[in-house]
């Protein structure tokens, strides 16, 4: 059996199945319905309805804080802020610019692998289906 009667469908499972878990999908928690909550203005933050000023920058939370604090689970990064008219301190989901980057340069990464993996599959396919044709032609000479 040669590897052009498999098709790409077995290598582009291989490729999923070997990148799947690097990429970091779905990592965001589901959304959350908080009961007893009846009206917008009891549920918005002060950060939401005034000025703050940011007192520690977008950093990652730890394995414990990102299964119990409700502001880590959805990027886990957090950064802290104080409100500047009611002088609370409170804590908001954020997203790491390194982490963005990071994630950017993956997906590059695999796209150039993706790309390179194919042209290969590509230029292979074609001299294959090139002998066919030259193999055809010459039987057809032959028969003359």
């Amino acid at each position: 059996m040669n590897l052009s009667s498999l098709g790409a469908l077995p290598f582009l499972w291989m490729g999923w199945s070997f990148f799947y878990p690097y990429f970091g999908f779905c990592e965001g928690a589901p959304f959350k319905q908080e009961d007893g909550i009846t009206s917008n203005a009891e549920r918005q933050s002060c950060w939401e309805i005034e000025e703050f000023t940011v007192q520690q920058e977008c950093t990652r939370c730890d394995d414990y804080t990102k299964k119990t604090e409700s502001e880590c689970m959805f990027s886990g990064f957090v950064e802290k802020i104080k409100c500047n008219h009611s002088g609370q301190v409170e804590y908001r989901s954020c997203r790491s610019a390194t982490a963005e980057e990071l994630k950017f340069w993956k997906f590059e990464g695999s796209m150039l692998s993706f790309g390179t993996v194919f042209a290969i599959l590509v230029l292979f396919r074609q001299r294959t289906l090139d002998r066919r044709a030259e193999y055809k032609v010459l039987q057809q000479i032959e028969a003359i």
